[in-house]
């Protein structure tokens, strides 16, 4: 029998396996490979693949062949993307799987990026519901502006109340984010004219909530423009689910994060996060893509 510590070189751990699969090759000899794969609890090929190796290395072919992990430095890098993905954008382990391929090419499995979060003790994500709520099949209409839906987010700025108008369009998740002082059907009137001018394609619909903000006034002025509008039914608000749930993005991505000294800076930086949100943040809603890339690909193409 070949001494195992002679094979300088081999970790512990490894002599131990390779002395199991001499055993095994041992038994192969005498009562065949399928013999032994039985009686060992291997496949019969691995049986054959050891033997093989065996024969053209000698002890060597029977060390345990590991994929060749990552340089440190790699993995360094990929652990600090980890960790920016918890701490500076708030993502879970699926939204970080995403931005992780999209963003830095790099492949993990939800469950390895799980336990880089355990590993670096990060916090887990605080949660607005204590439980899941019923899920709803999602509807999505085919094409930009079919249907916008509209509503509005109170926030607290400097200690005083400012209302966010919100415009999204249901096909592709883009949208419009517009800041008042006040909450009237003048500031509703005002959006109309913003979103109208903002989206990148016609609106064919308009629907919002039954708030004073909307009155009829508000209702006459959409048709006037060549749009239908719909009042959802009162006490719905999941007939404009998409948009309160963007509004729960908000809060957990936007004003939950930053204090704002002033409404100015406010608008400014909710300006910006449009812009982000649009164009740069992927949603697991559409596929991980954005509302944008989206949008690019259901939009006719130009005749040329």
């Amino acid at each position: 029998m070949v001494q195992i510590s002679a094979l300088k070189g081999v970790r512990s751990q490894y002599r131990l396996r390779v002395r199991y699969r001499l055993t095994v090759l041992a038994y192969a000899t005498t009562h065949g490979p399928t013999a032994a794969a039985h009686r060992h609890g291997v496949c019969v090929r691995t049986v054959h693949r050891w033997r093989r190796r065996w024969r053209a290395d000698g002890l060597a072919g029977l060390v345990p062949r590991y994929p060749r992990r990552r340089p440190a430095s790699k993995r360094r890098a990929v652990l600090e993307h980890i960790r920016q993905a918890r701490e500076t954008l708030g993502y879970g382990a699926a939204r970080t799987r995403l931005w992780l391929w999209r963003t830095h090419h790099v492949r993990l499995s939800m469950g390895t990026i799980q336990r880089a979060f355990h590993d670096l003790g990060l916090p887990y994500l605080r949660r607005t519901r204590k439980r899941a709520p019923r899920q709803l099949k999602l509807f999505e209409k085919a094409e930009p502006g079919e249907s916008v839906q509209v509503d509005v987010k109170f926030v607290r700025i400097a200690g005083q109340w400012a209302f966010q108008y919100t415009a999204l369009d249901d096909c592709t998740r883009f949208r419009v984010l517009r800041l008042y002082p006040r909450l009237h059907h003048g500031a509703s009137l005002t959006f109309l004219g913003e979103l109208r001018r903002a989206f990148p394609f016609p609106i064919r619909r308009l629907q919002c909530d039954n708030g004073r903000e909307f009155p009829l006034e508000f209702a006459l002025a959409v048709e006037a423009a060549g749009i239908r509008h719909r009042y959802i039914r009162p006490r719905r608000p999941q007939q404009n689910g998409k948009v309160e749930r963007s509004h729960r993005i908000d809060h957990e991505e936007f004003w939950s994060r930053q204090p704002f000294a002033d409404f100015e800076t406010a608008t400014a930086a909710l300006r910006q996060w449009e812009t982000r949100y649009n164009y740069e943040r992927l949603s697991l809603a559409l596929q991980g893509r954005t509302p944008a890339e989206k949008l690019a690909a259901v939009l006719p193409t130009p005749a040329a």
